[in-house]
């Protein structure tokens, strides 16, 4: 079976197309009221580095019966990033680990 960051890989690339999406990572966590969520950090390439509004404000319906599927109870919260910001944000982790 394809691991999750994979399948939402998939589902999240059918949702914004035309935009590419690079990589998706997730991590189970817990909201401030203790409820289950998964944070979904999206990589993706798009024209002017912009997604559409209108396709990220349906993309939590989109993927909750794919998660349903896979068993897994928890309210989906995606944030998103460029490769370029995934390499800042990096190199500042990296910096701050050697100060």
């Amino acid at each position: 079976m394809q691991n999750i960051d994979q399948i939402l890989k998939e589902r999240i690339q059918e949702k914004l197309a035309p935009a590419e999406i690079v990589e998706v990572f997730s991590e189970e966590a817990e909201d401030h009221d203790g409820d289950p969520i998964l944070n979904i950090r999206v990589v993706f390439k798009a024209k002017n580095d912009r997604l559409d509004p209108e396709k990220v404000v349906g993309l939590v319906q989109h993927l909750q019966p794919t998660l349903r599927k896979l068993q897994m109870d928890r309210f989906p919260i995606p944030s998103f990033m460029t490769p370029e910001e995934v390499e800042f944000a990096t190199a500042r982790l990296l910096v701050n680990e050697d100060s």
